[in-house]
């Protein structure tokens, strides 16, 4: 009956005597090391089993000796070819009648299989993990790209608006120096007929300081929208930037063809970068001028205290042509534009609601073609 019990088992089974030799072996002991049962009945398990660092037979006998039952040591048969073979080793005691130790009963399991899954386990972990530190290497530098990308826009923008700007500039300081030309003409004509400048002098210096006024503070505007420095914040009034931004518009000729309403609450500061919102409302205004057309037609400009009333908000309404359907979820994207090469770039936009969002703001459109369309966007106060 026991010789049955071990033969029907899976695993090795070595049953050994109290002097180390192999006294019953199953079939499935003679698969794993190569001998017959023959050829290892008697053998010394020491011949067997590897015994190099761990101590395990006396590890194993002292165990059993004291009534133990050992379980799942690392082991290695070798096998008649000398190949080893790893195992895990059960022991349990035989006993005599009297309780004395009789033999030891060896079960080894085979972990080839397991070994070899769990190697291919851990060499998947290994190729998961480099795969992740390479898809978070890969997330760097396409952030890190995406970073130079939009500070690129945005520089390419602000040089845009800036070529807007300075057209403005450019005529009035052509009207201004009008003025100064005015006064010097005059000086010289009284100092040619010998009169006395004096009073004269007085009258035009007012006009004069004037005009250094103007220069030095357009100068200023100027070198503020070109600097791409920090972006530092303070309390404006939107609605006296709102009037400055369409002042310098006509005075570039931009409005010629529209009329322009203003709906504006004075005094409500916002706390911001005052080149940046110059930025957004050249840009908007621009859009809607073009809008509409070559007809005419009516731009107005609300400025109101939002529902929140930590926010400002700030409506531009066209009498424009209107925005199809099907392009009004495209225009916020980079480089999209309806208009001609030589007149957009397809940056307004995008850029207008970075600048935005940057202060916790949305910018969004409504629009009815042929009828009108309004961006509105809040800024913190």
């Amino acid at each position: 009956m026991f010789e049955n019990v071990i033969e029907a088992m899976v695993d090795a089974v070595l049953v050994v005597d109290v002097e180390g030799r192999v006294t019953l072996a199953n079939t499935a002991a003679t698969s794993i090391t190569g001998y017959s049962q023959e050829e290892l009945r008697l053998t010394p398990v020491a011949k067997l089993l590897i015994d190099d660092s761990s101590g395990l037979r006396t590890v194993v006998r002292r165990r059993i000796e004291e009534g133990d039952v050992m379980r799942r040591e690392e082991s290695w048969l070798v096998a008649k070819s000398g190949a080893r073979v790893p195992v895990s080793i059960t022991g349990s005691p035989v006993l005599r009648p009297d309780g004395g130790l009789e033999g030891i009963v060896l079960v080894a399991r085979d972990v080839r299989e397991i070994r070899s899954l769990l190697a291919d386990k851990e060499a998947e972990i290994q190729r998961r993990t480099l795969a992740e530190d390479a898809l978070r290497s890969a997330k760097a530098s396409i952030e890190e790209q995406l970073d130079q990308s939009r500070a690129s826009l945005l520089l390419a923008e602000r040089r845009a608006t800036l070529g807007t700007l300075a057209g403005g500039v450019g005529h009035e300081l052509r009207n201004i120096a009008q003025i100064q030309v005015s006064a010097v003409d005059e000086l010289q004509t009284a100092l040619a007929a010998g009169e006395d400048v004096t009073a004269l002098a007085r009258e035009v210096i007012g006009d004069l300081e004037r005009v250094a006024e103007h220069i030095t503070a357009h100068g200023q505007r100027l070198m503020q929208l070109a600097r791409p420095g920090p972006d530092r914040v303070a309390p404006i009034d939107l609605s006296a930037v709102v009037r400055d931004v369409i002042a310098m518009l006509r005075g570039a000729g931009k409005l010629r063809r529209v009329e322009v309403a203003l709906s504006m609450t004075d005094g409500l500061q916002v706390t911001v970068n005052r080149t940046r919102i110059e930025q957004i409302m050249v840009n908007l205004v621009v859009n809607a001028v073009d809008a509409i057309g070559e007809d005419g037609g009516t731009i107005t400009i609300d400025v109101q205290s939002g529902a929140d009333p930590t926010r400002v908000v700030c409506s531009v309404t066209d009498t424009g042509c209107g925005i199809p359907a099907d392009q009004i979820d495209k225009i916020f994207e980079p480089f999209f534009t309806t208009k001609p090469e030589d007149r957009g770039t397809g940056l307004g936009l995008p850029v207008a609601r970075e600048i935005v969002q940057t202060y916790g703001g949305t910018l969004n459109v409504v629009s009815k073609v042929g009828v009108s369309t309004t961006f509105t966007f809040d800024l913190p106060r």
